[in-house]
C-alpha cells in the first residue's frame, strides 16, 4: 500500500492507494481516526457494487446512508437539502463522518454537506473513478452548481483522509477512463513535461488498466497535486495553473445540460483551445502546440462547435468563478510542462479559438 501525506497548516491527511482497499476499510478509518458512527454518500451506480462491502465491514458504526441519482444534475442545493433532511432523520451528530463514495460528482456533493451539516463535520474520500482518484478527491474543493455555473456554491474544506482502491476502475467503461485520463495528463502539462511523454509511451497500457501503471499515474498526479496544494491551499495563486483547461472547459461542459461531455472530456478540449490561444499569442511555437493536440486527440476527436455552442460556451467563460474584475482568467502554456495565469487575453482571441481552435 503506498501512503501519501497532504501536509497542511491546519488540516493534514493521508492518502491511501493500493488494489483491493474496500476490503480493508474498517482498519484503514481506524487509521484515519475514525472512531464514531459513520453516514454514506453514494450514487446509484456505485452502490450496487461497493455499498454492501461497506455495510458488511463497518456494520452498526454505519447509522445511514442516501443513495444520489448519478450526474451534475445531483450536485444541487435541492439534493443537499435531501441529504440533510436524511442525516437529521438518522441522528447523525458533529461526530459522524461521512464516507464518500463514488466519483467526483458525490465527491464534491458530499464534501458540501460535512462542510456545511453542524458548521462542519468530518469526511473521508472513497473516490471510485480515475478522476476522482487523480483530482478532485485531494485539495478540499467542495461544491455544488447553481443555475447552470458549475461549482459556484462552494469551498475549501478538507477530507479527513482519502481511500483509493484501484479495483474500482474495473467496472468503469473506456469513455470514464479516458475522462480521468484528462486530468492526468493536464499535470504533465503544467509541471512535468517527462510524465506527458511517459504517458503517451504507455498510454495502450494506461487504458487496459494494468495495475502498475495505474497506481503509478494516481502517485504521480496527487504528488504534483499535493505539492502545488501544500503551497496555495486556497488558490491565491499558484493552485490556479490546476485550472489550465478548466475555463473553456468548464464552458464546453455545461452545453445540453451537462449531458454532451464528461468533465475530463471537457477539460481535454479547454486544453487544446486554451493552448490554440497560447500559440496566438506567441507564448509557444508551432511544433509544441501540434504535440499538445496530438497527444490530447488520442484521447477525444477534435471538435466543430456550432454558432449557437460557441455563443453558450463564450457566455458560461464570461461567469466563469474564476474571472477577476470581470476579466477572463485563462492558464495558458508557455513551455515544454510550463504555464501561467494570464487575465488580458482578447475575448475575440477567445472566440477566435472555440471557431478554429480545435480543428488539426
Amino acid at each position: 500500500m503506498e501512503i501519501l501525506s497532504v501536509d497542511l497548516k491546519d488540516r493534514g491527511y493521508n492518502i491511501y492507494i493500493d488494489k483491493g482497499l474496500l476490503k480493508n476499510i474498517d482498519n484503514i478509518l481506524i487509521e484515519c481516526g475514525v472512531s464514531d458512527n459513520v453516514f454514506i454518500i453514494t450514487d446509484c451506480n456505485v452502490a450496487k457494487y461497493y455499498l454492501d462491502i461497506l455495510l458488511s465491514k463497518l456494520g452498526s458504526k454505519v447509522i445511514g446512508y442516501y443513495i444520489l441519482e448519478p450526474g451534475e444534475e445531483s450536485k444541487s442545493i435541492d439534493t443537499a437539502k435531501k441529504v440533510y433532511k436524511k442525516m437529521l432523520e438518522t441522528r447523525c451528530d458533529r461526530k459522524t463522518t461521512i464516507l464518500s463514495l463514488g466519483g467526483g460528482v458525490v465527491g464534491d456533493l458530499a464534501g458540501f454537506v460535512a462542510a456545511t451539516f453542524m458548521r462542519g463535520i468530518n469526511f473521508i474520500q472513497i473516490p471510485t473513478t480515475l478522476l476522482s482518484q487523480v483530482d478532485s478527491s485531494v485539495g478540499g474543493k467542495v461544491g455544488i452548481n447553481f443555475k447552470n455555473y458549475k461549482n459556484i456554491i462552494g469551498s475549501f474544506y478538507q477530507p479527513k483522509g482519502v481511500i483509493i482502491d484501484t479495483e474500482t476502475l474495473k467496472t468503469l467503461d473506456k469513455r470514464e477512463i479516458i475522462s480521468g485520463l484528462g486530468e492526468v495528463f493536464k499535470y504533465g502539462l503544467i509541471m512535468d513535461y517527462d510524465f506527458f511523454l511517459w504517458l503517451n509511451d504507455n498510454l495502450n497500457s494506461i487504458l487496459n488498466l494494468e495495475n502498475n501503471y495505474i497506481v503509478n499515474i494516481v502517485k504521480k498526479s496527487l504528488n504534483i497535486k499535493k505539492a502545488i496544494v501544500q503551497k496555495d491551499e486556497k488558490e491565491n495563486n499558484l493552485r490556479k495553473i490546476l485550472n489550465f483547461g478548466h475555463t473553456i472547459g468548464h464552458g464546453i461542459e455545461i452545453l445540453d445540460n451537462f449531458k454532451t461531455f464528461k468533465h475530463g472530456e471537457a477539460v481535454i478540449l479547454g486544453m487544446m483551445l486554451e493552448s490554440f490561444i497560447s500559440r496566438e499569442m506567441g507564448l509557444i511555437d508551432e511544433k509544441y502546440y501540434t504535440e499538445i493536440v496530438y497527444s490530447l486527440s488520442r484521447l477525444v476527436n477534435p471538435v466543430k462547435f456550432s454558432d449557437f455552442k460557441q455563443k453558450q460556451i463564450m457566455g458560461a467563460i464570461k461567469h466563469d468563478k474564476k474571472n477577476e474584475k470581470g476579466r477572463v482568467v485563462l492558464v495558458l502554456p508557455i513551455g515544454k510542462g510550463k504555464v501561467n495565469i494570464y487575465n488580458n487575453v482578447d475575448e475575440k482571441l477567445i472566440e477566435r479559438s472555440l471557431k478554429d481552435g480545435v480543428v488539426i
